[in-house]
C-alpha cells in the first residue's frame, strides 16, 4: 500500500491515442510541510540518507516484537486483521503467529517506507518475465494487490527504460497538512515513480493509455460490484482491470512486492493473455485466484484492508455504507 527518485527514463512506445482523453500531466510533488519538531526528526529526508537502511529496519523488527508483548490493544487489532484476512482459509489455525508477524511487517514496512527509496530486487526469471512482456507492441497491466512493501515497487520498470501511470484517490492530492501523516503524504509524492491519474472517471483514460502500447500499474484489491469467491468468503471486489485488459487487448502481469531483510523484492507472475479468456469475468476469476494466493502464502504482509477501502471483518469484506448509495 526503496525511495529514492527513480532514474530518469522514458517509454520506448509512442501511443497513438486519436481522439482519447488529453492526459493531465501529475502535479508537481509539495514540499515537506511543517510539523512538530519531533515529527520534523522522525521523517527528515537529510537524517534518513544517513541511517543505515539494515539497522534501522532491524530495529524496527525488534519494536514490533515489543509491541506485540506489550499491548494488548495492538494485540486485539492485529488479532482481528488477521482474522478477517484468514478466516475460513487453510491459514486459519496459524491466526496468533500470523497476527504477531503481521506486528513485525507493519513497523518493517514502515522504517522501509521513510527510508531512501532503492530499486527492489527481482530475480532472472521475473526479470525476463516483465522484460518480454514490455518489449512488446500491446499495452501492459501490472495488477498488484496491497501485500509487501509495495510503495516505490514500479522503479523496476522505470529502470526498464517504461514510465507506467497508476491511478490514485482524490485525497492523494489534497495540499498535505502538517503533522505526520502530512509528511508521509509528501514524501509519498515526491518519490512516486509513476504518471499519476486521478481515479475520479478514469477508465476512459486508461483504456486509451493501455490501447496505445502503455503501462498501467492497477491495485486489483479494491472494493467494487463483482461479487467474486475471495479470501474464503463471497467478496465484491472492483473488476476495473478484467475489463480493461479485455478492451484494450492489454497483456496483465500479476506483480507483488515481499520484504527480505531490509530490502524489498519484487515478483512477477506469468502473463494473463485476454485473447485466452472468454471474457472479462473469468479474467477477472483468474486474478482473484493468483492474488488470493499470494494474500495466503504472505498474510502477514498485508495491509490492513481498513486502510484502503473496505470494512473488513471475519464474516466478510464490504465496501463501508454511503447514504447516497442504494444498497
Amino acid at each position: 500500500m526503496n525511495m529514492h527518485s527513480p532514474p530518469q527514463a522514458t517509454t520506448t512506445r509512442s501511443p497513438a491515442l486519436g481522439s482519447a482523453p488529453a492526459i493531465p500531466d501529475s502535479p508537481p510533488p509539495p514540499r515537506m510541510p511543517p510539523a512538530t519538531l519531533r515529527i520534523r526528526v522522525k521523517t527528515s529526508p537529510w537524517l534518513r540518507r544517513v541511517l543505515p537502511t539494515r539497522l534501522v529496519v532491524a530495529r524496527a523488527v525488534h519494536r514490533g516484537q515489543r509491541i506485540w508483548e506489550d499491548s494488548q490493544l495492538a494485540r486485539e487489532e492485529a488479532l482481528a486483521m488477521m482474522e478477517a484476512i484468514v478466516a475460513g482459509t487453510a491459514r486459519a489455525d496459524e491466526l496468533t503467529e500470523l497476527a504477531r508477524r503481521q506486528l513485525i511487517e507493519r513497523e518493517a514496512a514502515n522504517a522501509i517506507f521513510w527510508q531512501p527509496w532503492v530499486t527492489p530486487g527481482i530475480d532472472t526469471g521475473s526479470r525476463e518475465q516483465l522484460r518480454e512482456a514490455l518489449s512488446q507492441p500491446r499495452g501492459v497491466l501490472l495488477s498488484t494487490c496491497h501485500v509487501g512493501p509495495y510503495a516505490g515497487a514500479t522503479s523496476i520498470v522505470r529502470s526498464l527504460g517504461h514510465v507506467p501511470y497508476s491511478v490514485a484517490g482524490p485525497w492523494y492530492f489534497e495540499p498535505p497538512s502538517h503533522d505526520l501523516w502530512g509528511r508521509r503524504l509528501a514524501h509519498w509524492r515526491k518519490s512516486q515513480g509513476t504518471r499519476l491519474i486521478r481515479s475520479t472517471g478514469s477508465f476512459a483514460t486508461l483504456l486509451a493509455l493501455l490501447e496505445g502500447g502503455e503501462t498501467v500499474y492497477l491495485f486489483f484489491d479494491l472494493p467494487g460490484s463483482h461479487r467474486t469467491r475471495f479470501l474464503g468468503r463471497p467478496t465484491m471486489l472492483a473488476d476495473g482491470s478484467a475489463r480493461l485488459a479485455m478492451q484494450s487487448d492489454a497483456l496483465v502481469l500479476p506483480v507483488h512486492s515481499h520484504r527480505v531483510g531490509h530490502r524489498s523484492r519484487f515478483d512477477v507472475g506469468a502473463p494473463l493473455d485476454p485473447r485466452r479468456f472468454a471474457g472479462a469475468d473469468e479474467l477477472h476469476d483468474a486474478l482473484a485466484a493468483i492474488h488470493e494466493r499470494c494474500m495466503l502464502e504472505h498474510p502477514e504482509e498485508m495491509e490492513d484492508p481498513r486502510s484502503f477501502g473496505w470494512e473488513a471483518t471475519a464474516a466478510e469484506w464490504s465496501r463501508p455504507k454511503r447514504p447516497d448509495r442504494p444498497e
